[in-house]
């Protein structure tokens, strides 16, 4: 195993920062699942960049830098988050330091195929992205990450197996919702569930149930103040503002993804969801997963529904025989390209305006 010095000397003696070539600029794709868009870079690609090894070697940790540049939407490629991939096959010739210094400890003595470091677009980290997983798989098949369209990927909310059908067509077990009060995490004395709970302030009171499927998620059916808005599905300005004083609540210690919700039949349910981390976003595969969980538990849906999201539908099912929520739906590439290295060096280093230049260049 290379020591992280002898990593970092080794990808930068194979980069030539003062050339124009090709391996001077970070390659990404943007992709989306139902409208919820990503970037997608190769963690080989950014340590090959001098700026990204810098800040590893001074101990921080680049990403969220870099993800709030490339995210931004007026003046970067414009993403609801910045999605890493990597083939564990190779991690034996990185030092675990290396993994640590990104917060991807958890990759480290896996069986899995591939991993992946998750950040939204305002730099904050999150443990699960379903409508990332299913990019990510998709990816990483087109990549030649893995040779098979059945992938274990390693994440901080455990092993995620995802299969690749076709790009309209990607499962991802989600693995089993967590319903445990401490474990999602809320603010309140140790029970095995929030559901249909008091959820008030100042400002209102609702009944909510509450589930974590790798990251919080608060659900709430039939507010008044969401009905027009799950009519014309989508948000209104009230109503977002509504939503980030419940992600403020004490009852979540670490912010929460907020589901508003109404039920059309046993099997299909329409929803609007705020994100941590992005806020009003055009799908929300945890989400999705998260409001079928409190809507059988509430007895308002059976164990397999259709969840509609601004973007489009995603299937959902929390099998009675394993516990575990499966969700599937489609992922898409929008556009590929390349970031020149004086933009990303501006963006990690957080010089001027954090905006990228018009050098790049998207195909």
């Amino acid at each position: 195993m290379h020591i992280l010095s002898e990593t970092l000397s080794a990808k930068k003696s194979t980069n030539k920062p003062n050339s124009d070539s090709a391996s001077t600029a970070l390659a990404f794709e943007k992709m989306h699942g139902l409208g919820n868009d990503f970037v997608m870079v190769l963690l080989d690609d950014l340590l090959a960049l001098s700026s990204f090894r810098q800040a590893l070697e001074a101990g921080k940790n680049p990403v969220p830098a870099l993800a709030k540049g490339l995210c931004q939407r007026n003046f970067g490629i414009g993403a609801d988050g910045l999605i890493i991939g990597f083939s564990l096959a190779k991690t034996s010739e990185f030092d675990a330091r290396i993994f640590k210094s990104l917060d991807a400890g958890y990759v480290l003595d896996t069986a899995c195929d591939i991993g992946w470091i998750y950040t939204n677009s305002d730099g904050s980290p999150s443990a699960m992205c379903g409508n990332g997983l299913r990019c990510l798989g998709l990816w990483a098949l087109r990549k030649e990450l893995i040779a098979s369209n059945r992938i274990l990927l390693s994440t901080k909310a455990g092993v995620q197996e995802i299969l690749v059908e076709d790009e309209t067509k990607i499962t991802v077990d989600m693995g089993k919702p967590v319903l445990k009060t401490e474990l999602i995490p809320l603010n309140m004395p140790a029970a095995a569930s929030f559901v249909q709970g008091r959820l008030n302030s100042c400002d209102f009171d609702f009944k909510a149930s509450c589930v974590s499927m790798g990251n919080p998620h608060v659900v709430i059916f039939d507010a008044p103040q969401a009905q027009e808005c799950l009519t014309a599905n989508q948000f209104s300005e009230p109503l977002k503002r509504l939503s980030v004083h419940i992600q403020e609540h004490k009852l979540f210690p670490e912010g929460v993804n907020v589901e508003w919700c109404k039920t059309i039949s046993r099997n299909e349910v329409h929803s609007l969801i705020y994100e941590r981390g992005c806020g009003a976003t055009l799908a929300c595969a945890s989400g999705a997963a998260a409001v079928v969980v409190a809507g059988i538990l509430e007895g308002r849906l059976e164990r397999r529904a259709q969840v509609r999201l601004p973007g489009g539908y995603l299937s959902i099912e929390w099998s009675e025989s394993d516990d575990h929520v499966r969700m599937t739906g489609p992922a898409q590439t929008s556009f590929s390209g390349t970031i020149s290295v004086a933009a990303v060096d501006g963006l990690i280093n957080a010089t001027g305006s954090r905006s990228i230049s018009k050098e790049t260049c998207c195909s």
